[in-house]
């Protein structure tokens, strides 16, 4: 009996030094896709195909596709963005503007460049004008 709970002492303190030594979370790299699934992907879904009648999918997405400035105004401003177009969606978008430059053009361009978008790429300098 001695020797099991000697083990199990042996064994959660080298459980408890790993967990000490070792991050419970690896850290994510700051990319597009990631940002996009961290803070969009709950309602354009991952595959960005949306919710019929409730958020607009993704894909061919007239905003994605047209010049930058409209896609950074509804990342950064949400259906309060200057033509938003949200009428056929019963739920309001909301603004990411607590998100960096460097992220919001990330997402931009990920969704740009995805879900047979061709928008092509945002850069930070891109966002910082369009800061109200």
């Amino acid at each position: 009996m001695k020797v099991i709970k000697l083990l199990g002492a042996v064994l959660a303190g080298a459980a408890l030094s790993a967990s000490v030594a070792a991050p419970v979370t690896a850290e994510e790299p700051q990319t597009g896709k990631f940002l996009y699934e961290t803070n969009c992907a709950v309602c354009h879904q991952f595959d960005g195909g949306g919710v019929p009648f409730m958020q607009p999918e993704l894909f061919g997405s007239k905003r994605a596709n047209a010049p930058k400035g409209g896609v950074i105004d509804m990342i950064l401003f949400g259906s309060a963005a200057d033509g938003a177009g949200q009428s056929g969606f019963t739920n309001e978008m909301p603004g990411f503007d607590f998100l960096t430059n460097e992220e919001i053009a990330l997402i931009a361009t990920y969704v740009r460049t995805n879900f047979e978008n061709n928008g092509g790429a945002v850069t930070a300098d891109d966002v910082q004008p369009r800061r109200k």
